[in-house]
């Protein structure tokens, strides 16, 4: 029965791509108690567009994500960690970290102190952050986890200049990229995120304009990177 309850507070299911990109589909019976309701009802969009949500629901965000036992899973573990950690950084009038420690249990509690044992560093800058981090290197060298890392700081930003890194990590010779990771990831965040699908379309259109053929050019990039708006599915969040 122990073993029941524990294996119930992971994550509901974890889709990912060969290349581990986060994509997770959360446990919707979150445990709510004072809960802000955007957050309980809608913790994958909140995830995914966390720049979009209101600052207020900081707090809420990092309970019901550390409630789904992210910081114990492999696979979620870096992409949660990195976006709290900047989510923290950038909203940081709002943190509030007694309360947080409030709504989680003590095995929570402990996963917490592990994975933060300074507490979360409101006083840094999140450049200062990007910058010390291993995960975050001139270019992406396309292990899973850099890929999810700068996912990770693009949800909690909105900061469109990961994509114009993404975008010239794959054609930086001799580095050992996964090319298949970054042709998968784009695309597929373009489908969920209009800001990530205007960012591409932008590039191609800068990129194209001087292209020796450009109906090749804008070809390349609609085959590779950037979906019919057929294919889209993006939301309307109200955060």
């Amino acid at each position: 029965m122990k073993k029941q309850v524990i294996l119930s507070l992971f994550l509901a299911a974890i889709i990912l791509s060969s290349c581990s990109l986060f994509q997770a589909k959360f446990n919707e019976n979150i445990k709510r108690d004072d809960l802000a309701p955007a957050v309980a009802d809608s913790l994958e969009h909140f995830t995914n567009d966390a720049y979009k949500m209101n600052p207020q629901y900081t707090n809420d965000l990092i309970v019901a994500l550390i409630r789904q036992n992210t910081l114990n899973v492999k696979t979620a573990k870096e992409y949660v960690k990195i976006l709290i950690i900047i989510l923290s950084i950038r909203n940081h009038n709002y943190i509030d970290e007694k309360w947080i420690l409030s709504h989680l249990d003590s095995k929570q509690q402990k996963d917490y102190h592990r994975e933060f044992p300074a507490g979360v560093p409101i006083q840094q800058g999140i450049e200062d952050f990007i910058q010390s981090h291993s995960l975050f290197q001139d270019t992406i060298t396309c292990k899973a986890e850099e890929v999810d890392a700068h996912w990770a700081y693009f949800s909690a930003t909105g900061d469109t200049k990961v994509i114009e890194k993404m975008k010239k990590s794959y054609y930086v010779p001799g580095i050992p990229c996964c090319f298949s990771c970054l042709e998968w990831s784009l695309p597929s965040r373009a489908t969920q995120n209009k800001d990530v699908y205007d960012k591409l379309t932008e590039i191609r259109d800068r990129n194209c304009a001087t292209a020796e053929d450009p109906q090749y050019c804008i070809d390349y990039y609609n085959n590779r990177f950037i979906p019919p708006v057929s294919e889209c599915q993006w939301r309307n969040l109200a955060f």
